[in-house]
């Protein structure tokens, strides 16, 4: 019952809800995966730009579709493999989710928010994470698997498998190579004796913005349930002093 559920929620991530990715060796031959990687690091401010951000922090605020003001965020990135995101909702309490190395940091105040819209906050903190990624060695395999519609646009679907961890599908605009989409893997911790819950959990990075020498999503959307959860972004500072007590667990 358990191979059955990761097999389901790999095929998941491969095609889902109304934009399928259908593999197509045409494209397979016209475009290499290196190509789309260098193309997205160019879009969004270069190789040499990414390569530069000692210090991130991000700041704005979550809400639904209907500008609803659910709570804050703040994303927090120190080079080289220190992030951090806490999430603030109104009322309730304080999340925080991230890595140090390899470490997992997760803590919370409260009823802080674990789970919003059916996505672990690891998932939006790996989203956030993704924009900032120019090294990715620590993949095993990165490999085009197909095209999709995203938005109304043409998108080329690459499958990244860590050393560690699930899979996920990130779309790339095919004019742009911005990252348009990501499609991850939700575990939910279940009574024992059940099956784990396992299902895919769609990332849209919408609204892209220059801030400084980085171009970023001025928006993004977690979709698993009925509404979207929106992550909008205010504002970016670079290379200021984050202290590593930031990232304690």
């Amino acid at each position: 019952m358990k191979r059955m559920a990761i097999f389901l929620a790999l095929v998941l991530l491969a095609v889902r809800s109304d934009s399928f990715a259908q593999t197509d060796a045409a494209a397979s031959r016209a475009i290499s995966v290196a190509q789309i990687l260098e193309g997205n690091l160019a879009a969004t401010g270069g190789l040499d730009a990414h390569k530069a951000v000692r210090t991130l922090k991000a700041t704005g605020n979550i809400k639904l579709p209907n500008n609803h003001i659910l709570g804050d965020y703040v994303f927090l990135f120190k080079a080289p493999a220190a992030d951090l995101l806490r999430v603030q909702v109104i009322s309730h309490g304080t999340t925080w989710t991230g890595h140090r190395n390899e470490e997992h940091i997760q803590r919370s105040t409260g009823q802080g928010a674990k789970v919003m819209n059916g996505a672990g906050m690891e998932i939006i903190e790996q989203s956030m994470m993704s924009l900032l990624e120019w090294d990715v060695r620590d993949y095993s395999k990165i490999e085009l698997i197909g095209k999709a519609q995203v938005q109304n646009r043409l998108a080329l679907a690459l499958r990244f498998t860590p050393k560690k961890g699930d899979p996920q599908v990130r779309y790339y605009d095919t004019e742009t190579f911005l990252l348009v989409r990501m499609d991850q893997m939700q575990r939910l911790p279940q009574p024992k004796g059940l099956p784990e819950g396992l299902y895919a959990v769609t990332t849209y990075f919408q609204d892209y913005r220059q801030f400084g020498s980085l171009k970023l999503p001025g928006k993004i959307a977690v979709s698993h349930t009925m509404d979207d959860l929106i992550f909008e972004l205010a504002s970016v500072k670079k290379d200021e002093e984050i202290p590593e007590s930031a990232f304690r667990d």
